[in-house]
């Protein structure tokens, strides 16, 4: 079972839930689903409340440690915000000129695309702002408050990311990261 708890002021909509397998454990999925594929979560989470989920997984030796991770994703609604950042705020940032641009092209990518958000999301702190087909827009800000917008475009084996900061150095360095994240994809 799993407790999920919603201590925003926000709705929390459209969550998936991404379990990762280990060496000797293996999240039971719905027939013809692939490893890479989220589970839905069946509800909706107004703010302050909480509810539970139920998975199955199969254990091959129970003398074996076992640590699983995994990653949600969702949908935040508010009156002000979408998904942390408000969505004028988002375009105007875009639009400001005050960011520096720089991209990243990745070759033999075969996950999904909705395996590779996941990943960028879980692994570089990022939300999808919007998504259409294959191609989607996201935001993180850093501790710094730097703000850092993507736009992740997949192709039939590739994907590019064409990132937007205002630090240029923290976005080469966060380009360099996530090539060589989605590199082992």
């Amino acid at each position: 079972s799993v407790i999920f708890e919603n201590k925003s002021t926000s709705f929390l909509k459209s969550m998936e839930l991404n379990v990762l397998d280990s060496l000797n454990t293996k999240m039971l999925r719905p027939e013809g689903s692939s490893v890479h594929d989220g589970i839905p979560v069946p509800f909706q989470l107004p703010p302050g409340m909480h509810s539970f989920a139920q998975g199955s997984r199969s254990v091959a030796g129970p003398a074996l440690p076992s640590c699983g991770k995994s990653c949600l994703n969702f949908l935040l609604f508010s009156r002000k915000t979408s998904l942390g950042v408000p969505g004028d705020a988002f375009a105007k940032l875009l639009e400001s000129g005050d960011l520096h641009m720089s991209s990243i092209k990745v070759d033999g990518i075969s996950i999904s695309f909705q395996h590779l958000l996941a990943k960028i999301c879980f692994h570089h702190h990022f939300s999808v702002v919007e998504r259409v087909d294959s191609c989607a827009s996201m935001y993180s800000r850093s501790i710094q408050g730097h703000h850092v917008c993507l736009l992740v475009k997949k192709g039939e084996n590739s994907v590019s990311v064409d990132g937007k900061c205002n630090d240029s150095t923290l976005l080469s360095n966060l380009l360099d990261e996530m090539k060589e994240t989605l590199s082992k994809c």
